[in-house]
């Protein structure tokens, strides 16, 4: 038992890591939108690996984190949304 709760933990420290170090890059390295998207992308398929079936969990609570980053460090270039023009 103390095991798997040990696992658990050394999992969840790894997600804490993974979704601090995605924000520290959204928010000081110079990524296109296009760059910012693929890095939230990857960093979703990381934490799924770790803990399967929590799409949801990561949806609800770190993707909105994450796109109010990229959308400040890398706004949508309106003129070019096809659906604006």
């Amino acid at each position: 038992m103390n095991a798997e709760i040990r696992e658990e933990q050394i999992r969840m420290i790894k997600v804490r890591v993974l979704a601090d170090l995605t924000a520290y890059r959204l928010r000081q390295e110079h990524l296109t939108r296009s760059e910012a998207i693929e890095l939230i992308v990857r960093t979703r398929e990381e934490i799924l690996a770790l803990c399967p079936g929590k799409g949801g969990v990561f949806d609800l609570v770190l993707l909105p984190r994450f796109m109010r980053i990229a959308d400040e460090k890398a706004p949508v270039d309106r003129r070019m949304d096809p659906a604006i023009n």
